[in-house]
């Protein structure tokens, strides 16, 4: 996939989400049945291309889709009975998925590509203790014969 796409995001995110204290590639870590290599809250991230579309000289036109997997420790009680502390203690991971989005969103990479669009997020089922979310974004580009990034479409 593309380096310059993922090393843009992990600065992008590194420089507008400080309450981030791990950015990586998504290369499994969360499955494991130990305490996951990573620091807590943890952004890995994945890139696929679901379309691409061949044109006239060889060049590609990439809907790449960007995986953004994002992960908490417990944070306490979220229950209406909780104190008002606590439970705000407890969302604060939502605060830190809010300002992913506000990074990721409309954001097109320095023209990199064409700017980004949220397509879905959802969180996972985990009997592990940890709170687990994936955010899909989307974006297109072009890319030459010989791989190297043309212009944004």
């Amino acid at each position: 996939m593309n380096k310059e796409i993922f090393i843009a995001v992990c600065d992008r995110l590194k420089t507008e989400v400080p309450q981030l204290r791990w950015i990586d590639a998504e290369e499994g870590q969360l499955n494991t049945g130990e305490r996951p290599a990573v620091a807590f809250p943890c952004c890995l991230i994945d890139i696929s291309y679901p379309s691409c579309e061949t044109h006239m000289g060889g060049r590609q036109k990439i809907k790449a889709q960007i995986q953004v997997r994002v992960a908490f420790q417990s944070g306490g009680s979220t229950n209406a009975a909780a104190p008002k502390l606590v439970r705000e203690h407890a969302l604060r991971c939502m605060d830190t998925l809010d300002k992913i989005h506000e990074a990721l969103q409309w954001w097109n990479g320095g023209n990199l590509f064409n700017p980004m669009r949220r397509l879905r997020g959802a969180p996972e089922k985990r009997a592990d203790g940890l709170k687990v979310y994936n955010v899909i974004y989307e974006q297109s580009l072009w890319i030459s014969s010989s791989q190297s990034r043309e212009t944004s479409l």
